[in-house]
């Protein structure tokens, strides 16, 4: 087949969902079909990342969306129906590139990820279009609402229920479509979610790989993930001020570390003697095989978290809440420990710490969990063969 990839952005490195979710899909089609691939950026990756990409791609088209365009799409959108997000990815160019790939290459898919880019779609073309919902965007938008500030629930809100117009609306230009788990799916329109296939994320093998030599562990909690991302901007402030003062109370000191891209500036106000905020790494993996538990308070968002998949396939015992479980469907007090208030937290975590055996066991139970349910070629597996049943509908 002929895959022709249009992302929001540039799927390198993999440290945003649906970055890494188009590097291993695109990295894995790539081995038995033609992938080309149309991305926008907001800044131009260098030619580093730019190479790591186009190995697997017969065509790599990067378009600049500046900063200039971004506000005036903005701009735009207060006056429309549309979703502000698919206004900010708005780009003629990208359109028009589009249709001249299909056209030029003969594209037998034009798989498109999020629906954020439907603005960019020429759909009059002959050719099968294939939407990656990845989440339920309206229902973690919704979500949201309760955690904004005073001044941002307007916008949230008003976000939320154009998403929850447009993931419908959108659908009838689309032949196919899949989103990443079942739980995301139920929150579809009817229309869509009896149609829609279920395309898990996977695990890059790295994280399962057992380190030779055991290091002492430096922190006792890690939580990792896009540190400007507004649910895990919420679960860093509910982790330092309401858990640890928790686990205070009981008369334990810990210490954190908070580690990934892009720290905003309430994160970075978190950092103490006791709490450790990274900012970019290269690698995460160091940072997990060195710290005890990870725990990730997530109390707002949709989907399956990459977090708690890479934290268990790298031998951690993990926390999270129902909400962040929902689609993982881990076995609580078996394969994960499920809390939903600091005190709980706090419970656990002590307990954990207390109990290096019980820790220890439930750390290789959660890694057999992700190993058997969540590897990228099983995941790519089931993509692959969506794609195709849509490919021969389109040569039948």
């Amino acid at each position: 087949m002929k895959l022709l990839f249009v992302l929001s952005r540039f799927p390198y490195p993999t440290d945003k969902g649906d970055k890494l979710r188009a590097y291993y899909q695109i990295k894995e089609l790539s081995r038995t079909n033609d992938v080309y691939v149309i991305c926008l950026a907001t800044k131009l990756p260098s030619e580093e990342q730019r190479h790591e990409v186009a190995k697997y791609c017969r065509l790599l088209e990067i378009i600049e969306l500046t900063r200039v365009e971004r506000a005036q799409n903005l701009f735009s959108a207060l006056f429309a129906k549309e979703p502000f997000q698919v206004f900010y990815f708005r780009k003629k160019l990208m359109k028009e590139r589009i249709a001249q790939i299909i056209t030029a290459n003969n594209i037998d898919i034009c798989y498109v990820q999020l629906v954020r880019m439907g603005m960019n779609i020429p759909f009059e073309l002959p050719v099968k279009y294939y939407l990656d919902y990845m989440d339920a965007l309206s229902e973690g938008m919704n979500k949201r609402v309760n955690f904004s500030k005073w001044y941002e629930k307007f916008f949230v809100r008003e976000e939320a229920r154009r998403l929850k117009w447009y993931e419908e609306k959108i659908a009838e230009h689309f032949d196919q479509y899949s989103i990443i788990s079942q739980s995301d799916a139920d929150c579809m329109p009817e229309s869509i979610k009896n149609k829609i296939h279920i395309i898990p994320n996977g695990v890059n093998e790295d994280f399962f790989i057992t380190r030779q030599n055991q290091e002492p562990k430096k922190y006792d909690i890690i939580f990792t993930g896009n540190m400007n991302y507004h649910p895990n901007i919420q679960a860093c402030k509910y982790l330092v001020n309401q858990i640890l003062p928790a686990i205070e109370a009981k008369g334990m000191n810990v210490n954190v570390c908070l580690a990934g891209t892009n720290p905003s500036s309430e994160v970075l106000a978190l950092k103490s003697d006791r709490v450790h905020v990274t900012g970019y790494v290269e690698d995460l993996k160091p940072y997990l095989h060195s710290s005890k538990i990870f725990v990730a308070p997530l109390f707002s968002g949709s989907g399956l978290q990459n977090k708690l998949l890479e934290a268990m396939a790298a031998g951690l015992p993990t926390i999270t809440t129902s909400l962040a479980n929902k689609a993982l469907k881990a076995k609580d007090k078996k394969e994960i420990l499920i809390c939903n208030e600091p005190q709980s937290f706090a419970a656990q975590i002590i307990f954990l710490l207390n109990h290096p055996q019980e820790a220890a066991d439930m750390a290789r139970l959660g890694r057999l969990y992700i190993r058997e349910n969540f590897n990228w070629r099983a995941c790519n597996a089931l993509l692959e063969k969506s794609l195709k049943t849509l490919f021969h509908t389109k040569n039948a």
